[in-house]
């Protein structure tokens, strides 16, 4: 018999055939209604089931296994086939064993999950599940990407809501419901059969991690600490009536972020405050280079607290100290004498705002952070192949199109990327106006900041390119065709077929078009407007010029280039090559300073560069990167150090698979670990450092010394974004490392290891890295660790930083609980559970001290300074 019927309130009025209990679909189709309640009630769990499985297909050298079960709660009967699951994968699925659903690779990170004819519906609370496998490696539970989303035709796409993340109420990070568990400490952690990674449980921080005293008296410690500290006398200078402030050759207005952050600390201006003097003369500056002096004296005594300095950035770096000797309940600090200045003119923190946005006040906030702690580069990475951060007059397509996220409207969006959500109008969305950005420039300015804008090229350009197309349409639509060629970049005839490091097959600029040079000059003469309008001129703009891969074999435009190239004295080094070489000469017409990554940089030709470049170095060290590093040093190029095993933020504090990050370079990036980092002398790491997956390793520089006197522009972090949907979690990879590498970059430590200019050979057995040496690096490390934890991580929580609070390490000695957390003065609280299970036997958390008593299973986790935000858990 025939009847008509709607189905769980799927689909539309349909036509089904019974036969007994039988049903099954003759005919539908969805409505909006129909996907938005699939979207609703699908239940969609990604289980991470082999890091390294035995073999893996298409003869792949590294792949992972997964699987996808998708549960209804109903019966589900349908025979149609025009609908579609999104979803971001970070590395490509190679093969899908499964009847009823096919698995096919769009773009970048972009899947989709198409049933097969085999599919006929769900049955109720069963699942389907759909196993598969990727190339390379995903091992943290934070690569493995949200908001998957539906699609059928002619309909809005939209979330699927049991793939959303949630915020956890006591630690406000997030949660993950649609991945499940992590509990093989094998197959769900290791890399390999020989990964020497240790899981990063409460036993195994409580076993690694040093003792930090309470009560030691380091009132004269600071951070970043200056190159020469004296107590003066026992005799202790009382803030507490706030100050009073008298300037000679600078004024307070000029110093006014550096009071705020006196005030902050809870150092209130006052008139009848403790004298603070500040002198400022210019012509006794010692620099002798065309950059600003930053050295300063400080001196207190009981009657008055003395700054001198030979520019307005000495005396501000003066009050920032001022502030880095007091806590924020107790402001009485030594009679001493500090002289002070830095290690390295560039100090330098890398942002990317490209490929997951981040806001304007985001930024405001860790300039502060920055100038508290003495850095003075801001890298400002902009553009991307996810995102196009920054609007550009005259071309509203980039930051319009370019700017924001959303599906199947190629002419208003890019499509969705890194589990971002599809309204285009989430976090992950969004640009910096002409105002913003000056906005910004000011108050990096007003901080004694420079902020370098970075808009990659010609590889990691997709955002420009799909902008740029939507541009070309818009005129060509209009019937103006020499506008709508004015900046497009790329060439139609080009055939080339490639597949870019991050999986994207059209994220490169032709470097062999008129066009393409065409618009990076527009796009440079309009930043460097906004900079000049702004009181900042651009002196440094980097291009990135990094990751091409395998582009322009079949450009016409190229093969022209290259016939024309050969016919003159320099000929062709390579494409990407003559790209940065033509780039860097157009900037030096500008009078701005290139800068690039190395990698990159190492294609150009020195010769044929200007005589003022910055590179990045980024090589590995543990894949033999000092080589290129010094190479590049001995161009007499400004080489500023950027070692991903110590810089980059985004990976991990410790190795466990809820510690947010990547893992390419390093499993666990600790404070510590950025602490103990040698900028000087990058082979010397090989003493004591290992590789990605915890193996030893040598470093040889016998063949690749440094030249005699050849020195690093500096040191710079990076905060790369792909793993990061919020400006909480960007604050949480950042703070408190940050701290360290201000510690590094700013003061250069008696145990660090002097670079040998002879070309030497490390290993762990090489010896050079003494025990005298690793003594003071240990008993600098407690001072430093001791200073974060009694005074900075509340100064932190006082400026609304969501900084990582630390996870604590235990055991059980004698039936007494025993933590250790890796700063002093962070309260610890525990509670029991039921053994078998994550109920709690005890839902009241206890708080932890030295005599208390447990037995059976429990868990730990520790409390932020401001005693209400909570850590991560760990079981015991």
């Amino acid at each position: 018999m025939h009847k008509k019927i709607i189905l769980t309130g799927l689909l539309s009025l349909y036509s089904v055939t019974t036969y007994a209990e039988v049903t099954y679909t003759e005919q539908a189709t969805f409505t909006q209604a129909s996907l938005d309640n699939l979207a609703r009630n699908l239940e969609v769990k990604h289980e991470f089931v082999d890091s390294y499985p035995e073999k893996c297909p298409n003869n792949l050298n590294e792949c992972y296994r997964s699987k996808i079960h998708l549960k209804y709660p109903h019966d589900y009967q349908t025979k149609l086939g025009n609908w579609a699951i999104y979803f971001s994968q970070l590395t490509p699925v190679q093969t899908v064993n499964s009847s009823e659903f096919t698995i096919t690779h769009i773009n970048g990170d972009l899947h989709k999950i198409t049933p097969t004819e085999q599919f006929s519906g769900f049955n109720a609370n069963q699942a389907i599940t759909i196993d598969f496998y990727s190339y390379g490696t995903q091992i943290t539970r934070s690569e493995f990407m949200p908001n998957y989303f539906l699609y059928s035709e002619g309909l809005n796409a939209t979330v699927i809501d049991s793939t959303r993340t949630e915020i956890h109420p006591e630690t406000g990070l997030e949660t993950q419901g649609y991945l499940l568990p992590f509990t093989d400490k094998q197959a769900q952690f290791k890399l390999s059969k020989t990964d020497n990674t240790q899981w990063a449980s409460a036993q195994q921080i409580y076993a690694t991690t040093p003792e930090v005293p309470q009560g030691l008296n380091l009132s004269a410690r600071l951070i970043p600490q200056p190159a020469s500290i004296e107590i003066t006398s026992d005799k202790t200078v009382d803030l507490s009536k706030g100050l009073s402030f008298t300037t000679t050759g600078v004024s307070t207005t000029v110093l006014a972020p550096a009071i705020e952050r006196l005030n902050l600390v809870g150092l209130k201006t006052s008139k009848d405050g403790f004298p603070v003097n500040i002198i400022v003369n210019s012509k006794a500056s010692n620099s002798n280079t065309s950059e600003t002096a930053e050295d300063y004296s400080l001196t207190s005594t009981s009657s008055a607290i003395t700054i001198k300095a030979s520019s307005n950035t000495g005396a501000f770096y003066g009050l920032m100290s001022l502030a880095g000797l007091v806590s924020v309940d107790q402001h009485i600090i030594p009679s001493l004498k500090i002289n002070d200045s830095p290690r390295y003119r560039f100090r330098g923190l890398h942002i990317d705002v490209a490929r997951n946005f981040l806001s304007k006040n985001f930024l405001i906030k860790t300039i502060d952070q920055m100038a508290a702690y003495k850095l003075n580069k801001l890298h400002l990475h902009l553009a991307d192949d996810e995102g196009w951060r920054i609007e550009i007059p005259g071309l509203p397509e980039l930051s319009e199109v370019g700017g924001k996220r959303c599906f199947n409207a190629p002419d208003k969006c890019l499509m969705p990327q890194l589990g971002s959500e599809i309204t285009g109008n989430s976090q992950s969305d969004g640009y910096y106006s002409v105002e913003d950005y000056q906005d910004i420039l000011a108050y990096a300015k007003a901080r004694h900041i420079q902020v370098i804008p970075s808009l990659d090229m010609p590889g990691h350009s997709r955002a420009a390119i799909h902008a740029m197309e939507a541009r070309y349409q818009k005129y060509l639509a209009k019937g103006d065709v020499e506008l709508a060629q004015q900046y497009r970049l790329v060439e139609p005839e080009d055939k080339t077929q490639y597949s870019s490091i991050q999986h994207y097959s059209d994220n490169t600029l032709n470097v062999c078009l008129d066009s393409t040079y065409h618009f990076i000059d527009k796009v440079i003469a309009e930043v460097q407007a906004m900079h000049q309008q702004a009181g900042t001129p651009l002196t440094t703009y980097h291009i990135g010029a990094d990751e091409t891969a395998g582009a322009w074999l079949e450009s016409p435009s190229c093969d022209k280039l290259k016939i024309e190239q050969a016919e003159k004295v320099a000929g062709l080094h390579t494409l990407n090559g003559y790209f940065i070489e033509r780039i860097s000469a157009m900037l030096a017409a500008k009078h701005i300073k290139v800068a690039g990554w190395n990698d990159g940089m190492g294609e150009t030709r020195p010769q044929n560069m200007p005589n003022n470049v910055q590179t990045n170095s980024w090589s590995l060290l543990f894949e033999k990167g000092h080589i290129a590093t010094h190479q590049q040093a001995n161009y007499r190029w400004d080489t500023v150090i950027s070692t991903p095993e110590a810089t980059y933020f985004d990976f991990p504090y410790q190795a466990h698979p809820e510690e947010r990050g990547n893992h390419w370079a390093a499993r666990h990036i600790s404070t510590q670990k950025v602490f103990e980092f040698m900028p000087d002398n990058l082979p010397a790491h090989a003493e004591f450092w290992f590789d990605s997956t915890g193996h030893p390793y040598r470093s040889d520089d016998s063949q690749s010394s440094l030249d005699q006197g050849v020195r690093y522009k500096g040191v710079q972090g990076h905060l790369w974004s792909e793993m990061l949907r919020s400006d909480t979690q960007a604050e949480y990879m950042l703070f408190p490392r940050l701290l360290a590498l201000a510690e590094r970059a700013w003061h250069k430590a008696e145990w660090e290891l002097d670079y040998n200019y002879s070309g030497i050979i490390y290993d762990e057995n090489s010896g050079h890295f003494n025990e005298k040496a690793q003594q003071q690096r240990a008993q600098d490390w407690q001072s430093f660790a001791y200073v974060l934890g009694a005074k900075e991580l509340a100064k932190l929580a006082k400026a609304d930083v969501f900084y990582r609070i630390p996870t604590v390490g235990a055991t059980v000695e004698n039936g007494y609980l025993k933590v250790k957390t890796p700063f002093p003065y962070i309260e610890v609280e525990y509670r029991t559970i039921k053994a078998g299970t994550v109920q709690s036997a005890n839902k009241n958390w206890q708080p932890y001290t030295p005599s208390s008593k447990v037995t059976g299973a429990i868990e730990v986790r520790a409390i932020g300074a401001d005693g209400v935000r909570k850590g991560r858990t760990l079981n015991l």
